[in-house]
């Protein structure tokens, strides 16, 4: 189940920047939302928001997703995030058969997440468990290191969004006030006149929600979407994703400026192989926040909470 969640989320949360890409496509939509609020009042941080203004271009909005993008992941090397992963085996009906429960410490380097794990359902690691656990850390910390990878993921990312700005549409978009901020909310679903590819390209054309994105930075908000029709993978030799599979996700803003995911969390049912016909749901929520001086490059278990 713990491949479910870390995969299909991972291609969610690639499609969010993509949503910031391709807000101002939806203008002619936009503008004809009413504003809720007066003209003109102040952003939490004290600059000024034009409720009637009109909403800022694709171009302008990639600018500033790439500009707070390389500033946000300097900054995230500051934090070290306890988080909680609940992943339950269910019946048809949502009753819990089994779950199981992980702690860990998340932190990032080169804006790559780390997850080290702390705890197994309530139990503190083993010290054999332990000293596994900091040896996959280690690795990953040295792959994310190495400036020849992130080059490389750099890339594969670009391509990636490339391909996701093409599958997905944004409409009825609107200004909405969250936390004194304003922030653009859009309808969002696979554009009907693009043939997907794939299994991502499949994935993210099938699914139908809404977005809303922060309007200074281009950063994720919220987004909440649920699967229209089952996705096969591998043609349905693999696994199928059935329809309805359910995503949400809520990233929070910190005083100086870095936004980092509050909440995940995911029901549905999947066919894997050809006998396994299991139904699930998942949560990661986080658990606080420490800034640190000290350089992740240690890892998460030797840096001082």
């Amino acid at each position: 189940m713990h491949c479910w969640a870390n995969r299909w989320t991972t291609v969610i949360l690639l499609a969010m920047i993509a949503g910031a890409f391709a807000c101002g496509w939806s203008q002619s939509t936009a503008q004809s939302a009413t504003p809720t609020h007066d003209q003109k009042s102040t952003h939490a941080d004290g600059a000024k928001i034009d409720w009637n203004a009109a909403l800022p271009s694709a171009a302008e909005l990639k600018d500033r997703v790439l500009k707070n993008l390389k500033q946000s992941e300097a900054e995230q090397e500051r934090y070290i995030c306890k988080t909680i992963r609940e992943e339950d085996d269910t019946d048809k009906n949502g009753n819990v058969k089994q779950r199981h429960i992980r702690q860990y410490d998340m932190f990032f380097v080169n804006g790559q997440e780390i997850d080290e794990l702390t705890g197994k359902d309530g139990k503190t690691l083993s010290v054999d468990q332990k000293n596994k656990e900091m040896e996959r850390v280690q690795k990953e910390i040295k792959k994310d290191s190495d400036a020849k990878y992130i080059a490389k993921q750099d890339a594969q990312d670009d391509k990636q969004l490339d391909m996701l700005l093409r599958m997905l549409r944004y409409t009825n978009g609107h200004r909405v006030d969250r936390g004194g901020r304003s922030t653009l909310a859009y309808d969002l679903s696979g554009d009907p006149s693009v043939h997907p590819k794939g299994v991502e390209e499949t994935f993210l054309h099938d699914m139908s929600g809404t977005i809303e994105v922060d309007e200074r930075t281009g950063e994720l908000v919220d987004l909440n979407a649920r699967l229209d029709h089952d996705v096969k993978i591998g043609g349905g030799l693999l696994a199928d994703l059935h329809k309805g599979f359910w995503l949400h996700v809520r990233q929070q803003r910190y005083p100086d400026g870095v936004w980092l995911p509050e909440l995940v969390e995911g029901n549905g049912d999947a066919r894997a192989a050809l006998f396994f016909h299991p139904y699930f749901k998942f949560k990661q929520t986080m658990d606080g926040c420490a800034l640190t001086s000290v350089t992740t490059s240690q890892g998460a278990s030797s840096i001082a909470k």
